[in-house]
């Protein structure tokens, strides 16, 4: 199994019940769709999920145009990466990253050094991820 497969299994166990989750087949849609679409008590939010090697988070030009063509037009979507430290890092440290779509040009230029992100640091405080991920950012809920 992918880093990411393993990745989204590990979010999708702590999302919240009763939540409608749909994973994107990538061969099936549009180019630069984000990889999950979520529906939580009215609130609907993009999911683009991403490995962090050194400290990169590999977007596709088709990846950038679609989150910045949701954030001009009003919509949530987030780009969340997982951080578990690897080369010489290796096990070091296991953080998850959380970037509104608005930001998804200066994550692609400065990867984890991108300001605007929300950062989780193992053990998983799952609550928070879930509120600032159907909260409407991290700013609403005066978490930066």
């Amino acid at each position: 199994m992918s880093d990411e497969a393993t990745f989204w299994k590990l979010i999708n166990k702590h999302l919240p019940p009763k939540c409608h989750v749909q994973r994107i087949e990538t061969g099936s849609t549009g180019r630069g769709i984000p990889d999950v679409n979520l529906c939580h008590q009215g609130v609907e939010c993009w999911v683009e999920l991403k490995i962090v090697k050194g400290k990169k988070v590999k977007l596709s030009p088709e990846q950038i145009a679609w989150h910045f063509r949701r954030a001009r037009a009003g919509g949530t979507s987030w780009i969340i990466a997982r951080d578990k430290a690897d080369g010489v890092r290796k096990g070091k440290y296991d953080k998850i990253y959380m970037w509104p779509s608005s930001c998804v040009q200066e994550v692609f230029e400065k990867g984890i050094e991108c300001n605007g992100s929300f950062i989780l640091e193992a053990p998983f405080d799952w609550v928070l991820f879930q509120a600032v991920l159907f909260g409407g950012g991290c700013e609403k809920n005066g978490l930066f």
